[in-house]
C-alpha cells in the first residue's frame, strides 16, 4: 500500500493547533507549513502521473516541474498555490527568522486544503 500524502495535511493541522500549547510554538508552525506543502505537492505530483501519465523527477527539480505542468494543463490556480506554498515552505525550513509565522502557517494550511480539493475534482 502506498503512503497517503493526505496524512501530512492532518499532521500539519495538528501541529498548528497545538502550537499555542507547547514550548515549541515556532517549530510547530514551521513544521505545519512544511508538512502542508508536501501534502499538496505530492497529491499534485501523483495526479499528474495518474491522470496525464506525466513522469515527474524525484529530485529537487520536481518542485518546479509540478506547478509548471499544471499551468500547461490550464490549471494555473493550482500552480500558483503550489508556488506560494513552496516559498512559505522554503522560508520555514531554511530562514532563521520569519515574520508573521502564525499567519503564514494558517494561510498555507488553507492553500493545501484547497489544492487537495481542486485535485480531487480533476
Amino acid at each position: 500500500m502506498s503512503f497517503h500524502w493526505s496524512h501530512y495535511l492532518l499532521i500539519a493541522r495538528e501541529l498548528y493547533a497545538e502550537a499555542a500549547t507547547t514550548a515549541h510554538e515556532e517549530a510547530n508552525w514551521r513544521c505545519s507549513i512544511s508538512r502542508a506543502y508536501y501534502a499538496a505537492f505530492h497529491h499534485a505530483r501523483y495526479k499528474l502521473s495518474d491522470k496525464w501519465d506525466i513522469p515527474i523527477s524525484h529530485s529537487a527539480i520536481a518542485h518546479a516541474q509540478v506547478p509548471n505542468f499544471f499551468k500547461q494543463k490550464n490549471e494555473g490556480d493550482i500552480a500558483k498555490k503550489l508556488r506560494r506554498m513552496r516559498i512559505a515552505r522554503n522560508g520555514a525550513d531554511y530562514d532563521d527568522q520569519m515574520a508573521n509565522l502564525r499567519r503564514i502557517a494558517r494561510d498555507t494550511l488553507k492553500l493545501a486544503k484547497e489544492v487537495v480539493e481542486d485535485l480531487g475534482k480533476l
